[in-house]
């Protein structure tokens, strides 16, 4: 990488490292907890959210660089709205319709405007394939084992999908594959035998299948 790509790389993980202050104070005051929800356990300071979109933002901006900066408009939002929805999903078992929408309106137009800007179609395309895929599997598996996700996992999932197949098809591919493969490792180290979030294993998937893949 050379200077442009690392003031670049430090540039994007400050606004990250920002972006998470804002996303932790927002969460602060728990307002997004329903009526039963309101007697769970404090989830504590939870600092390590800006830490979070900080590492992601400075991963994607590293792996893409410069030259391939377009690709940041559908996969930075992976590592915005990830720790966001992540730090929800751990506290009360949920992923919030309201957020997810709106992550998949910025991830569309990301995709969109990927395509314009590079010229490539294919970015459309691809995005287009991912997420529709990615949500049919999950149909699929719903319907042969009944509860195993929540609609609010089966909305994130095509979202992922179309993030990281605006890279390519097979990034997607391995995003969804890391992300099922470290919840199964996770899980009997689970501490809290309720309902398990996968929404923090989806983001860290994508960004993984990313940083490694893309």
């Amino acid at each position: 990488m050379n200077g442009n790509g690392v003031v670049f790389a430090a540039a994007l993980t400050i606004l990250g490292a920002f972006i998470g202050l804002a996303i932790r104070w927002r969460l602060a005051d728990l307002s997004y907890r329903r009526d039963d929800e309101v007697d769970h356990p404090h989830p504590g300071l939870r600092w390590w959210i800006p830490l979070a979109t900080a590492a992601a933002s400075g991963l994607l901006s590293w792996r893409f660089g410069v030259e391939r900066w377009p690709l940041l408009l559908p996969t930075m939002p992976l590592a915005w709205f990830g720790p966001w929805l992540s730090a929800i999903d751990l506290d009360v078992r949920r992923l919030p319709n309201r957020l997810l929408a709106v992550h998949g309106v910025v991830v569309a137009v990301g995709v969109g405007a990927a395509a314009l800007i590079s010229g490539d179609l294919s970015i459309a395309i691809q995005a287009a394939v991912g997420g529709l895929v990615a949500f049919v599997v999950f149909w699929i598996l719903d319907r042969v084992r009944p509860g195993g996700f929540g609609w609010g996992d089966g909305k994130y999932i095509p979202i992922i999908g179309a993030a990281t197949a605006a890279v390519s098809l097979s990034v997607a591919w391995w995003a969804f594959l890391i992300a099922c493969v470290a919840a199964i490792v996770a899980t009997p180290f689970r501490r809290r035998r309720t309902a398990f979030p996968f929404g923090p294993w989806l983001a860290i998937g994508g960004l993984a299948a990313i940083a490694l893949f893309g």
